[in-house]
């Protein structure tokens, strides 16, 4: 990491030393004080400078993508742990209902109107916090592409168009950078709503042709176990995908399946069904 450490006679003193140094301003740095020092007897007799530590501060988007590649991020759990949390929260914050006699005054159009303007300023709010967040990354990824974006009743579609070239590093492997996305762009969104929002985020359709290789290989590793006996343990999946596996083989006869491990490594295994 870029950074100084600088000595002063004040704290002030040697953070400035500092800045001037990396040439940045205070709101952009981050500042450690290793020691504070000491005045000493009439400012001259132990006397101590005081030590400080600077350096910029990390753009938060480049900051998520960093523990997006890193793999730090966990998109398994994207839909289900949002929820929960959002729901917990509207629970807690439960608006009362009691009704008094000032409120009996208010005409029930009035009541109306400001409810439809109050659900339609919510959903500009979160579509503007998702363009927002959608454009950074694109912008720090160096991608030029459309986005289209959809709010319909409780969920939110969002679908980049461009390069699929280009758009690889946006997908990840097996599609685990898009989840990662997903599960951040969740979060942002839910907090700026008052029920939940459900984030599907696609890359020119990756999602269906996703889905169609994983149907064609459930389809290829049944009849592989049905030919051979031989059970046959799938790649990890996150939960969707492995959905998608249970789905298509569940009247597939002669097998059977299910998941075993824990996540992010749980896979699919498929079995050929015992007869009695």
């Amino acid at each position: 990491m870029n950074y100084v450490i600088k000595t002063g006679k004040s704290v002030d003193e040697a953070v400035r030393e500092a800045l001037s140094e990396l040439n940045i301003s205070r709101e952009n740095a981050e500042i450690e004080v290793l020691d504070e020092g000491q005045k000493g007897f009439l400012g001259l007799i132990g006397s101590k400078d005081a030590t400080v530590k600077v350096w910029p501060k990390k753009d938060e988007t480049k900051s998520i993508l960093d523990e997006i590649f890193n793999e730090k991020i966990e998109p398994e759990k994207s839909q289900d742990a949002v929820q929960d949390n959002v729901e917990l929260e509207i629970e807690n914050n439960e608006i009362s209902t009691e009704i008094t006699e000032d409120s009996l005054e208010i005409s029930e159009d009035v009541y109306v109107e400001e409810s439809s303007n109050s659900i339609e300023e919510e959903n500009e709010n979160i579509l503007d916090a998702a363009r927002e967040f959608t454009s950074k990354i694109l912008d720090t990824l160096e991608l030029d592409n459309t986005v289209e974006m959809e709010l319909e009743d409780n969920t939110l579609n969002i679908n980049i168009n461009g390069d699929e070239n280009r758009l690889g590093i946006l997908i990840g492997k097996r599609g685990i950078t898009l989840d990662s996305i997903q599960y951040i762009l969740n979060l942002i969104v839910n907090k700026k709503s008052s029920r939940y929002i459900r984030v599907n985020l696609d890359s020119s359709g990756y999602r269906e042709k996703r889905k169609q290789t994983l149907i064609n290989l459930a389809n290829k590793m049944a009849n592989k176990v049905t030919k051979t006996g031989r059970s046959v343990k799938l790649e990890p999946m996150n939960s969707y995908e492995r959905k998608i596996i249970h789905t298509t083989l569940q009247d597939f006869e002669g097998v059977l399946t299910h998941s075993e491990g824990k996540d992010p490594f749980r896979k699919v295994v498929i079995q050929k069904e015992r007869k009695y």
